[in-house]
């Protein structure tokens, strides 16, 4: 007989052993009467668990060891560059694209915009390939709320609501469709993150302020001056309502205009920057910036990038250089 059998053989005769000795003392008291039938029926339960338990058991197959490790990921939710824009500009995915190239590669990207600039966004394979693995989000400006012209960009980006949708992002990086950051730039822009607000200067002589059209900003900071102050409709634009409040918020850094002169130009001439601002989709230039033909060659030679932002004459060029035809 298998040795495993005589052991069951053996465990079975206890049992009934000592279920008949319970059962001969209980049935001489009425107490005793009532401990057999506890007895019982723990034996009955002993008996179960032994027979069916441990053989069930044996019969399940043994399952391998499972380990799940997704990884970290490799981008950093504090940090996320935003462009929102209600028009379908055929500009949008490529300048998406060109900044997540230059911007350091942890940095996180949100596109929001309306039903036909979302889906002139996701028509590019490319930036679905960012959608996929996480860097970029693309979400829809809500129905309350519009981008639509100076004023309504202004309202969206004096109202906690945007700044609560990035979260939890820190840094904030807003940029525009007449923005853009140079790839010859030698620059980083998390040297930049030191600042509450970094945007191209007005003036050098400002000891706060920046365009917003290409800024830097701290979001848990812009949040305590939306929490106690409400911009008026129809007043200062946003980036200059805001700087004003943040440059006198207690302990808030906000670049000077010859500090920010570094990150980005606009109006005043500047040797290099990070990157360039313009204004009404390329349509509003500086003479400062652009007004001769030598400093327009020294942008476009430093940063070649910025003609993507100019609506160029093609018709004239092909008309003169190569004939209508060929």
């Amino acid at each position: 007989m298998d040795p495993s059998s005589m052991e069951d053989v053996e465990i079975m005769t206890e049992l009934k052993r000592i279920g008949q000795k319970s059962w001969n003392w209980g049935t001489k008291t009425r107490s005793g009467r009532r401990f057999v039938t506890l007895s019982a029926l723990c034996v009955a339960v002993l008996m179960s668990f032994y027979m069916v338990g441990p053989q069930t058991l044996q019969a399940l197959p043994e399952l391998p060891e499972v380990s799940l490790d997704y990884g970290l990921s490799p981008f950093n939710h504090s940090k996320v560059a935003f462009l929102v824009e209600n028009r379908p500009d055929p500009m949008l995915a490529p300048l998406i694209l060109h900044m997540m190239s230059v911007v350091p590669p942890d940095w996180r990207f949100h596109f929001m915009g309306s039903e036909s600039a979302v889906d002139k966004v996701k028509d590019s394979a490319a930036i679905m390939r960012q959608v996929d693995v996480g860097k970029l989000d693309v979400t829809y400006i809500p129905e309350n709320m519009s981008v639509a012209g100076q004023e309504m960009i202004s309202r969206f980006l004096t109202n906690t609501w945007t700044y609560e949708a990035l979260l939890p992002a820190e840094h904030v990086l807003v940029y525009q469709t007449d923005s853009i950051f140079c790839a010859n730039s030698m620059d980083d822009l998390d040297n930049w993150l030191i600042y509450d607000w970094v945007g191209a200067p007005w003036d050098p002589g400002n000891r706060y302020g920046g365009n917003g059209g290409l800024s830097l900003r701290k979001v848990s900071s812009i949040l305590k001056v939306l929490y106690h102050q409400q911009r008026a409709n129809n007043s200062e634009a946003e980036d200059v309502w805001l700087t004003e409040r943040l440059g006198h918020l207690p302990n808030a850094k906000v670049a000077n205009g010859t500090e920010a002169y570094a990150f980005s130009g606009e109006m005043r001439w500047s040797d290099e920057p990070m990157g360039y601002h313009t204004g009404g989709s390329g349509r509003t230039l500086h003479s400062d910036v652009w007004g001769t033909p030598e400093k327009r060659a020294t942008v476009f030679n430093y940063c070649p990038e910025m003609k993507m932002e100019f609506a160029m004459d093609i018709s004239s060029f092909f008309g003169s250089k190569c004939g209508e035809y060929w």
